[in-house]
């Protein structure tokens, strides 16, 4: 079995569901602290007439210390959501794969419930499907692991008896992958070059949230994304 790791992430880049595409289940590390500063995890970009769209869930944070990606609780939401919502509508309303997976996006962020992870993890699950992928997720804290690091990654893999892991390339300079080896797991590192696609709004912009690609190329987009994966072993 192969799996892959990420923290659980708001509406992320083709990267992630180009790995999804590649490992039997995808672990997200719910049971992680929240970076300090900028991060990725409750916000991602998509595309407008001049360019790049930052769209950002707000956290409650005051009085809080340093969260857990499980804990964390969106600030108001229902004004959130109306906005986002609105946003989605009004760059992406006129595309042919518009309605159908909006309709969903609009149910998931219009509940009442606060929790962040809850909110992702149903945005997550709406993507996978309608990328047309079958790995499952599962959660950090379900496998009751806990830990940081590279000794984290281990701990799970060993626990769930994987003898492959797939991680991003960018995992080189964070990950010391000689722990993987020496408890006999195998490391192999997922290259992502998302080639351009048409888009809506003039000049192209690379590393959006995967929200516009599947809104620009609807269910064609995984056959895009595997052509733009390359695997390779390590060493």
């Amino acid at each position: 079995m192969r799996i892959g790791f990420h923290q659980p992430a708001f509406i992320p880049w083709g990267g992630f569901w180009a790995r999804m595409a590649h490992v039997d289940q995808m672990i997200l590390l719910d049971d992680t602290l929240l970076a300090q500063g900028f991060t990725f995890v409750n916000r991602n970009r998509l595309k407008g007439p001049n360019g790049e769209i930052w769209i950002t869930v707000p956290l409650k944070r005051k009085g809080r210390g340093r969260q857990k990606i499980r804990d964390l609780e969106i600030h108001e939401k229902s004004w959130w959501a109306k906005r986002f919502l609105a946003t989605l509508r009004h760059y992406y309303g006129k595309s042919i794969y518009f309605d159908p997976l909006f309709s969903e996006i609009a149910r998931i962020v219009n509940d009442q419930n606060d929790r962040f992870l809850d909110m992702v993890e149903s945005l997550l699950l709406l993507l996978r499907d309608a990328f047309g992928l079958k790995a499952p997720f599962v959660k950090q804290s379900d496998l009751g692991i806990t830990g940081q690091g590279t000794e984290l990654l281990v701990s799970i893999a060993e626990f769930l008896k994987a003898k492959e892991v797939l991680l991003s390339s960018f995992a080189v300079k964070h990950v010391d992958l000689g722990q993987f080896r020496k408890r006999g797991i195998q490391v192999f590192l997922h290259y992502f070059d998302l080639p351009q696609y048409p888009q809506f709004w003039g000049e192209f912009c690379s590393n959006l949230s995967a929200l516009d690609l599947y809104f620009c190329l609807g269910p064609e987009s995984l056959r895009l994304l595997l052509r733009a994966s390359r695997i390779e072993p390590w060493p």
